[in-house]
C-alpha cells in the first residue's frame, strides 16, 4: 500500500468495483474518494436514452444505510462501511430525451487491506494505534552519543518495549512500544531518524472493528489528558491472523501540537496504571469523559459556552467518581414512598403527582457547590493556592455564573453578580485546570508531579 492511503484522514481519487458481501455477482463499479471533509463513493455513469419518466425521478434517494461492501481498488482490498445514499450528479436534457446518471454513496469510513462483514463484525484479533504528537512524549527509541571527533547514533532494529500488561478483569493485552524508523529527508537524500511510538491492543477473543475504533478513541482523550494537548490519531492498523489492514475515517476532533510545558511526565509503572484505570472507569463514565475531553482539548469555543461545559464536566466527574451511601438512598426511598401515599390522597393531577414523587430521586444529590468542594478538597492548598483557586471564592464565582446562564430568564435572588468577560475567561482557565488536575489524580499520577503542570495551566494568561 502506499504511505498516502495508510493514514486515518488519507486523502486520495481511485477506481474500484464494489459489491455486498452476501451477492458478491452484484458489481458495482465506481470511484472512491477521500477529500477533507468526508468519504464518497461515486458509481460509474450511466448513459439513458430514450429517458425513463418514474415517479421518483425528483426525489432524493431513500437513506438506508448499507453495512458494507466489499471490494477491490487500484491500492487492492477495500472495505466500504455503513453508506448512505445521497443526491448524486446527473445531467438530463429532455429536449433531446437523453441522460448521464450516477449514485453517490456517503462513507463513513474504509478497511484497506482486508474484507469484513461490517464495523460491527467479530473477526479481528488485534489492533496497532499511532497518534499525531505522542512520539515526542516517549523517549527515543535510538541512542546518540557524542564524541570527540564524531557523532554515532545507534539505531536498534527492535522495538523499545515501554510496557506489555494485561487488564485482569477483560484479559485485554496492551503493549507500548517506540520504534525507531530511518527516512530520507525532502529536499536531499540524507538519512533521518525518528522515533514513533505505537500502542498495541489484543483482545482475548475475535472483536470488531467499531470496538477496536472506541479503544482507539479512549486511547486518544487519555494521551490528550496526560499531554494536555489534542492528540489525533494518525493510523490504526487491525490484524486478523495473517491479514492486516488499515482504518481510513474522517477525524472531527481539533489538534493541537504537542507542548512539553503543558504535558505531564510519568514512569512506565505510573503509564500502565493510568492506562489500566482508564480503561476498567464504569461504562456511566463514557458520558462524562466525552464531555470533558471534549472541552479540554478544545480551544476555540465561544467564553460562556465553555464556561457551562466546564461546570457540566466538574459536576458530573465528581457524580461518576463518588457514590451515595446505600443508606441515603433507603432512607430517601423510604421517604418517596410516604409522599407517594400523600398524594395519592390529594386530588392532584397524575401528571403533577409524578413530578413531585420524581423530584425526590435526586433529593440526596449533592449540590454543585458540594461537588466543587470535594473536588478542591482533593488537592492540597499550596497547589490550589498556586492555581489561583481561593476555595470559597471560586465556588462561588462558578455556582452563581452556572445559575445565571442555566435559568436564563428568569429573576436571579442572588445579590452577587455573575462573573463575565474577562473575569469569566480567567475563571474558566482555572477551571479547566481543576478538571484536568482531578481527572490526572483519579488515575493515579502523584500530585508532585502535577502541581506546575496545573499552576501554569490556570494562570498563564493572567
Amino acid at each position: 500500500m502506499a504511505d498516502k492511503t495508510l493514514r486515518l484522514d488519507s486523502k486520495f481519487s481511485m477506481i474500484g468495483a464494489f459489491w455486498p458481501p452476501e451477492t458478491p455477482d452484484a458489481i458495482i463499479k465506481g470511484t472512491l474518494v477521500s477529500d477533507e471533509r468526508e468519504i464518497n463513493f461515486i458509481t460509474a455513469p450511466e448513459y439513458e436514452k430514450p429517458i425513463s419518466i418514474s415517479p421518483g425521478l425528483f426525489s432524493m434517494p431513500p437513506s438506508t444505510m448499507i453495512p458494507a461492501l466489499h471490494g477491490f481498488t487500484e491500492e487492492g482490498l477495500f472495505t466500504l462501511c455503513q453508506l448512505v445514499e445521497q443526491g448524486a450528479p446527473a445531467c438530463t436534457n429532455f429536449a433531446l430525451g437523453q441522460a448521464i446518471k450516477a449514485r453517490s454513496f456517503r462513507v463513513l469510513s474504509c478497511l484497506g487491506g482486508m474484507h469484513v462483514d461490517g464495523i460491527t463484525d467479530k473477526c479481528l484479533t488485534s489492533a496497532k494505534y499511532t497518534f499525531e504528537g505522542l512520539s515526542a512524549w516517549f523517549p527515543n527509541a535510538f541512542d546518540e552519543r557524542w564524541e570527540s571527533d564524531q557523532i554515532v547514533v545507534t539505531v536498534p532494529l527492535e522495538p523499545r518495549q515501554i510496557q506489555d500488561f494485561c487488564l485482569l478483569d477483560s484479559r485485554v493485552r496492551i503493549s507500548v512500544k517506540v520504534v525507531s524508523e530511518l527516512t530520507s529527508g525532502k529536499d536531499d537524500p540524507s538519512r533521518l531518524s525518528r522515533s514513533v511510538a505505537s500502542i498495541e491492543v489484543e483482545s482475548p477473543g475475535p472483536e470488531s472493528l467499531a470496538w477496536y475504533r472506541r479503544i482507539g478513541g479512549r486511547l486518544e482523550n487519555l494521551f490528550s489528558l496526560l499531554t494536555g494537548g489534542s492528540l489525533a490519531m494518525d493510523t490504526m492498523f487491525v490484524y486478523r491472523g495473517v491479514e492486516s489492514g488499515h482504518l481510513i475515517t474522517k477525524r472531527t476532533g481539533s489538534v493541537r501540537h504537542f507542548d512539553r510545558l503543558q504535558c505531564v511526565m510519568c514512569t512506565p509503572t505510573q503509564l500502565a496504571q493510568a492506562i489500566v484505570t482508564w480503561s476498567c472507569l464504569p461504562a456511566k463514565f463514557d458520558s462524562v469523559e466525552s464531555l470533558a475531553l471534549e472541552v479540554l482539548r478544545k480551544s476555540k469555543l465561544f467564553v460562556e459556552t465553555e464556561f457551562l461545559a466546564l461546570a457540566q464536566a466538574l459536576e458530573g466527574f465528581h457524580r461518576a467518581t463518588t457514590n451515595i451511601s446505600a443508606t441515603d438512598r433507603l432512607t430517601l426511598r423510604k421517604v418517596r414512598k410516604a409522599i407517594r401515599l400523600t398524594l395519592d390522597a390529594q386530588a392532584l393531577d397524575d401528571e403533577l403527582k409524578e413530578k413531585i414523587c420524581n423530584s425526590m430521586m435526586h433529593a440526596g444529590d449533592p449540590t454543585l457547590a458540594t461537588r466543587l468542594a470535594g473536588l478542591c478538597q482533593a488537592i492540597s492548598a499550596p497547589t490550589l493556592a498556586g492555581m489561583g483557586i481561593v476555595p470559597e471564592a471560586f465556588i462561588s464565582s462558578v455556582v452563581v455564573t452556572r445559575n445565571f446562564y442555566t435559568h436564563a430568564g428568569g429573576t436571579g435572588k442572588s445579590k452577587k453578580k455573575p462573573v463575565q468577560g474577562k473575569e469569566m475567561f480567567l475563571l474558566n482557565q482555572r477551571m479547566r485546570a481543576l478538571l484536568r488536575g482531578a481527572m490526572l489524580l483519579h488515575l493515579g499520577i502523584p500530585e508532585s508531579q502535577i502541581a506546575e503542570v496545573l499552576a501554569r495551566e490556570a494562570t498563564k494568561w493572567q
